[in-house]
């Protein structure tokens, strides 16, 4: 089966509709859910699952399903290191923005700190109170990232966000995510799998009776590695 993300254009709608559908790959046999733009959204799957991809597929259409001249996007990766998550989400607008909207007396010594980067994390924290934020790998945040991210989801209209499952996202987060209400998707499917792990077994078999045990072993190694993938 696979499962993968789509956007519909009605009649008489300025937005696309987002839609999860779950298609078997030998077959016409689908199915299509509507998934509620009103609320967040949570999308689970296993490192290779596509998970990243469909969370990209949402960000970079974003113009085609929600208001961007409304709202602010913030795009946020596990990868990212602080200052990175900051050259790529705020600019000199946003900086001016949060200044103004401090008082008089506070405006001079936030303008005295402008390249600091605790002044540049108070100004992503400012912005996301008008923003939607996307969130690749929300399970695997640690240290000062997730005490940052923790005020980001608190604070933020809604979340886009991938994870392995719902188990390995930090309490406190999870608990926010509950009280602002989401929906989820999940992105498993076994078929891949099995079809490639009985082929990988099947190839052991005549390395194996000619004692080639080399490259059984890497076969075995590729077979495990699948295993930890897919969560098996």
């Amino acid at each position: 089966m696979i499962k993968f993300l789509r956007f519909k254009k009605h009649k008489h709608t300025k937005y696309k509709s987002l839609i999860f559908r779950e298609k078997y790959r030998y077959s016409n046999k689908m199915k299509e859910r509507y998934i509620s733009k009103k609320i967040s959204l949570l999308i689970y799957g296993y490192d290779t699952s596509g998970k990243t991809k469909e969370l990209n597929k949402i960000y970079d259409r974003r113009a085609e399903l929600f208001d961007i001249k409304k709202f602010e996007f913030i795009y946020i990766s596990v990868s990212d290191s602080i200052a990175e998550i900051i050259f790529k989400n705020i600019n000199d607008k946003d900086i001016k923005d949060y200044i103004l909207s401090l008082d008089d007396d506070k405006q001079i010594l936030a303008e005295e700190h402008i390249k600091k980067q605790f002044f540049k994390i108070e100004v992503l924290k400012f912005k996301v109170k008008n923003a939607f934020l996307f969130i690749d790998d929300l399970d695997k945040f640690t240290g000062k990232k997730l005490e940052i991210l923790k005020i980001l989801i608190r604070n933020c209209k809604k979340v886009y966000a991938t994870a392995k499952d719902d188990k390995n996202i930090n309490k406190t987060i999870y608990k926010i995510l509950e009280q602002k209400n989401f929906n989820s998707i999940n992105l498993k499917t076994t078929n891949s799998f099995d079809a490639t792990n009985y082929f990988l077994v099947a190839m052991m078999i005549p390395f194996a009776i000619s004692g080639q045990m080399m490259i059984v072993m890497v076969l075995f190694m590729m077979n495990r590695y699948l295993d930890k993938g897919m969560g098996k």
